[in-house]
């Protein structure tokens, strides 16, 4: 029980837990989601514009 003269802040503060990471489909390039350049604009370093996840990240 909270008496008059104190602060109720059990719901204040960070959530106990963090929010799930978006998943990525599987063989979609992780650095750029699929879409085949950075946010920058520029093609992206790993899958070279193609979108798709390769050998270097792992993909088939």
């Amino acid at each position: 029980m909270i008496r008059e003269h104190e602060i109720d802040d059990r719901n204040v503060g960070r959530p106990d837990r963090a929010a799930p990471a978006p998943a990525v489909e599987p063989g979609v390039c992780p650095e750029c989601l699929g879409t085949g350049t950075t946010s920058a604009g520029e093609v992206c370093p790993l899958c070279e514009g193609a979108g798709r996840a390769n050998a270097r990240v792992g993909g088939g």
